[in-house]
């Protein structure tokens, strides 16, 4: 019998999802296998530097070995299926495509690539070619049609596809209507339309796009069935064309079996995710996401968590008519969170909303962030100012040298930033965004919600529930919240909610919302894993340095942590003690980074590291990678200049016990010094 029914809101809180327990063995990965190994994995194994390096140069014997890859870097094997249906329906010969949720992204997708198509081109055209100076003149703006197409299930009530649990649970509820940007499919075009793809987040999900293409081959399917009573009623019936191919009685059966078939197999295959994956059905999606941002705002909301030093955080926390507060009272509401397909998607719709409100103002990044964060600030709009050193220097440039002359929208940043995990001076940050009229951006990832608490001094949070809120690194989706005591608030949710559009695909927000039911308990034995590894490392011979809160910026990063409120370290009364002090309730995270003594170390460490290797982070397994070298590879002197060593060495932890890590370190620090 189909299971369908939900488990009770509750009760959520309550699961933990089974890929969540805590697991005692380390997984490593084969080159090119997805990780983890699952249809919808959003990382690859790349296991030795050289792999690492094949990949950013296109090596085909790198590149013909992925299975899989970051899905806003590497398009997944249906999302390419799907937009080779919609080439075949829509594209003319030399064009291309690809498929949007939205109609807004799709225009937003035109814009962009009639803007960088001209500017790549012209960059391409060197001084010295004497066609360079009649190209870039006579340039013409390229082409870009907009299709829609609907994909729903055609099938009869005598088809047997008809009672296909896949298709009727999800069918119903959401209509897959297919935003189709048609484009020049030459080098550049295509160049130009991967940018907007990893930049802006919003491209579709490969859960989307397996519906899809389930849908469209049980439609061809069904076309094969000759519906029960039909033909035997038509004019003619008894002429040969329904006497054979598809009609005849043998063809019929074989078809009937193999789709009664297929529609019990998906029927498994949903129960057992509804009743021992805890699951909930398809059709309850809409709950899924209600219950995601309950969960997000009852964290971020949790007022009786948010203090420091014993008293509470009123130093820069604003209120909407611009007074600091008496007590930390956030109120968080989930209509205050906005869900977004990606992590990225949420930071891309962040500056959409910022560029709606200042749109002739520059914005500034400060602190060396994530690649695609800095690159939507620059690609669209007006531009940015990139402050990214992030120390005391560039907020003194920030404040006496920029803002007496500049108006800029927003300040984004990163708390902690990756990968350097270093921690913006929110307090101050807040004092001049009050004084001169700017928005604050940060994106609380790397921190997450449980450890730090930005939303006090930012006016917009955006975070990848993609990483630790999710875990499992099997599904896609990000969120922006807006601050309750922002100066801004009436004005930034009102805007949001004109901007928004919910583009989280169904099941991608039931699989989110199945991971994150244990994220409090993953995160607490994280943050004291990462915390052991990282003390073990920091005295180790050939670490130069362990990017990590505790031992970078650490004040600044304890100054806006959570701690417990109304407890102490110390019960006593004694007239001559100290006043108490608050127990912490927060860790320093699972991410951390390695700077080692030379280039030849690095490598080798990296080698002789077993742990799974590839791109992502917040994962319930450790996962590595040389980071700098995957998402800085063209400008590696460019991110060096900014204190990024080009040999850095990226670690997320996951669940593991701490013994085995230092264990798996240690081997690996002995392993690379006897090779060098």
């Amino acid at each position: 019998m189909y299971a369908n029914e939900p488990l009770p809101l509750s009760a959520v809180d309550l699961q933990v999802a089974p890929d969540s327990r805590p697991s005692h063995t380390v997984k490593t990965f084969p080159l090119g296998a997805p990780i983890p190994s699952a249809p919808h994995a959003v990382s690859v194994s790349l296991p030795t530097w050289q792999a690492n390096v094949g990949y950013e140069e296109g090596d085909p014997e790198i590149i013909t070995k992925l299975r899989s890859g970051y899905p806003r870097f590497v398009y997944h094997a249906s999302v390419k299926r799907l937009t080779a249906v919609c080439e075949a329906k829509f594209a003319k010969d030399g064009e291309a495509c690809l498929v949007y949720l939205c109609r807004r992204a799709a225009e937003e997708f035109r814009r962009f690539f009639k803007h960088r198509y001209s500017f790549e081109t012209k960059a391409g055209c060197s001084s010295d070619d004497e066609n360079a100076n009649g190209l870039t003149a006579n340039l013409k703006e390229p082409p870009v049609r907009i299709a829609e197409l609907t994909i729903s299930p055609t099938t009869s009530a005598d088809s047997v596809f008809s009672h296909d649990p896949r298709l009727t649970t999800i069918a119903d509820t959401a209509p897959c209507v297919l935003h189709v940007a048609v484009f020049p499919g030459c080098e550049t075009g295509r160049k130009v339309a991967k940018q907007f793809w990893q930049h802006s987040g919003e491209g579709i999900s490969s859960r989307f796009a397996e519906h899809c293409l389930y849908v469209l081959e049980a439609n061809q399917k069904s076309k094969g069935f000759a519906i029960a009573g039909y033909a035997q009623g038509l004019r003619g019936a008894g002429a040969r064309h329904y006497r054979k191919d598809e009609y005849t009685p043998e063809r019929q059966h074989h078809l009937v079996t193999v789709a009664r078939q297929d529609a019990a197999n998906n029927e498994h295959h949903l129960y057992v995710e509804e009743r021992f994956g805890r699951s909930l059905d398809f059709r309850t999606a809409a709950e899924a996401k209600t219950i995601i941002k309950k969960r997000i705002a009852g964290v971020l909301g949790d007022a009786e968590e948010l203090f420091q030093d014993g008293e509470p955080l009123t130093d820069g926390v604003h209120t909407s008519n611009g007074n600091v507060v008496d007590t930390p009272s956030v109120n968080l509401k989930e209509s205050d969170v906005f869900l977004f397909p990606s992590g990225m998607s949420a930071i891309y719709n962040a500056h959409r909303l910022v560029l709606h409100l200042h749109p002739n103002r520059k914005s500034v990044q400060y602190g060396f962030p994530y690649l695609d964060t800095l690159k939507i600030q620059e690609k669209f709009g007006p531009g940015c100012i990139f402050l990214g050193h992030g120390d005391t220097a560039d907020l003194d440039a920030l404040e006496h040298s920029i803002l007496p002359t500049t108006p800029i929208s927003a300040v984004f940043c990163e708390f902690p930033s990756n990968p350097l995990l270093r921690t913006p001076d929110l307090t101050r940050l807040r004092r001049l965004a009050n004084a001169h009229n700017f928005l604050i951006v940060v994106d609380e990832t790397i921190g997450n919600f449980l450890n730090v608490s930005p939303i006090l001094w930012a006016d917009i949070l955006v975070s990848s529930l993609t990483k630790i809120f999710s875990g499992d690194s099997d599904v896609m989706g990000g969120c922006a919240v807006i601050s309750p005591i922002t100066p801004h608030y009436e004005t930034l949710v009102a805007t949001m909610r004109c901007l928004y559009e919910d583009t989280m695909w169904c099941e991608d927000a039931v699989v989110l919302e199945r991971n994150s039911r244990s994220f409090r308990k993953r995160i607490e034995r994280i943050n004291a894993t990462a915390e052991r590894l990282c003390d073990y490392l920091k005295g180790c011979e050939g670490v130069v340095e362990v990017h990590y809160p505790k031992f970078v910026d650490r004040e600044l990063y304890e100054r806006h942590a959570r701690v417990v409120p109304g407890t102490t370290a110390s019960s006593s009364t004694a007239a001559d003690c100290p006043p108490p002090s608050p127990i912490k309730n927060y860790g320093y995270g699972g991410l951390f980074s390695l700077s080692l003594s030379t280039p030849a170390l690095a490598i080798a460490f990296f080698d002789a590291l077993q742990v799974a290797k590839g791109p992502s982070l917040g994962t319930n397994f450790t996962l590595a990678c040389p980071y700098t070298l995957i998402a800085h590879y063209g400008e590696l002197e460019w991110a060096e200049s900014y204190g990024v060593p080009k040999h850095l060495v990226r670690v997320s932890v996951g669940l593991e016990e701490a013994e085995v890590l230092i264990g798996i370190f240690e081997r690996a620090l002995r392993e690379s010094s006897i090779c060098t």
